[in-house]
């Protein structure tokens, strides 16, 4: 199970996320029971990030394990949505897929050209079914408009008061 971690007062920048933070209340079974479960290291490749290290929490009810992603990684994927969004630019501007590919802080890392025509067809598919939905503007990338399959793993847990 995916949780992402709440956009603050100022918005989730990258770089700007709270390492520490794990939700109490299990999203799956809803209960007060979550304890920590260490970290580790993920891909979250763009040009400010290589590797980094997420949060990981256990329900002591539920026994699910779960992972405290940043607002700007992708689910399952090692580029973040800056990437993604570079490469969008690029292409956009009229580039190859080659040429599209978006920098990373490795020099050594580079997208495939399917990779990037995956996201396309990704972004492409979501924007489809978010008109089919009766959307009527398109609205800033999100993690929902640019991958709507990984999107569907995700759970976001709502504040609860004190």
């Amino acid at each position: 199970m995916i949780v992402f971690i709440p956009r603050s007062g100022g918005g989730c920048k990258p770089g700007e996320y709270d390492r520490e933070w794990l939700p109490r209340q299990c999203p799956g079974c809803k209960q007060a029971g979550v304890i920590g479960h260490g970290r580790r290291r993920r891909q979250a490749h763009d040009q400010m990030h290589d590797w980094i290290s997420v949060r990981r929490g256990l329900c002591n009810h539920c026994h699910r394990c779960l992972t405290v992603l940043p607002c700007w990684c992708v689910p399952r994927a090692p580029y973040t949505l800056a990437a993604r969004q570079q490469a969008m630019t690029e292409l956009a501007a009229g580039t190859t897929l080659e040429q599209a590919a978006p920098q990373c802080l490795d020099p050594d890392r580079v997208a495939d050209p399917s990779t990037i025509r995956r996201w396309v067809w990704r972004r492409l598919e979501s924007l489809l079914l978010r008109l089919a939905a009766g959307a009527t503007a398109l609205l800033p990338p999100t993690i929902l408009a640019w991958d709507f399959r990984a999107a569907a793993g995700i759970l976001i847990p709502e504040p609860s008061p004190p």
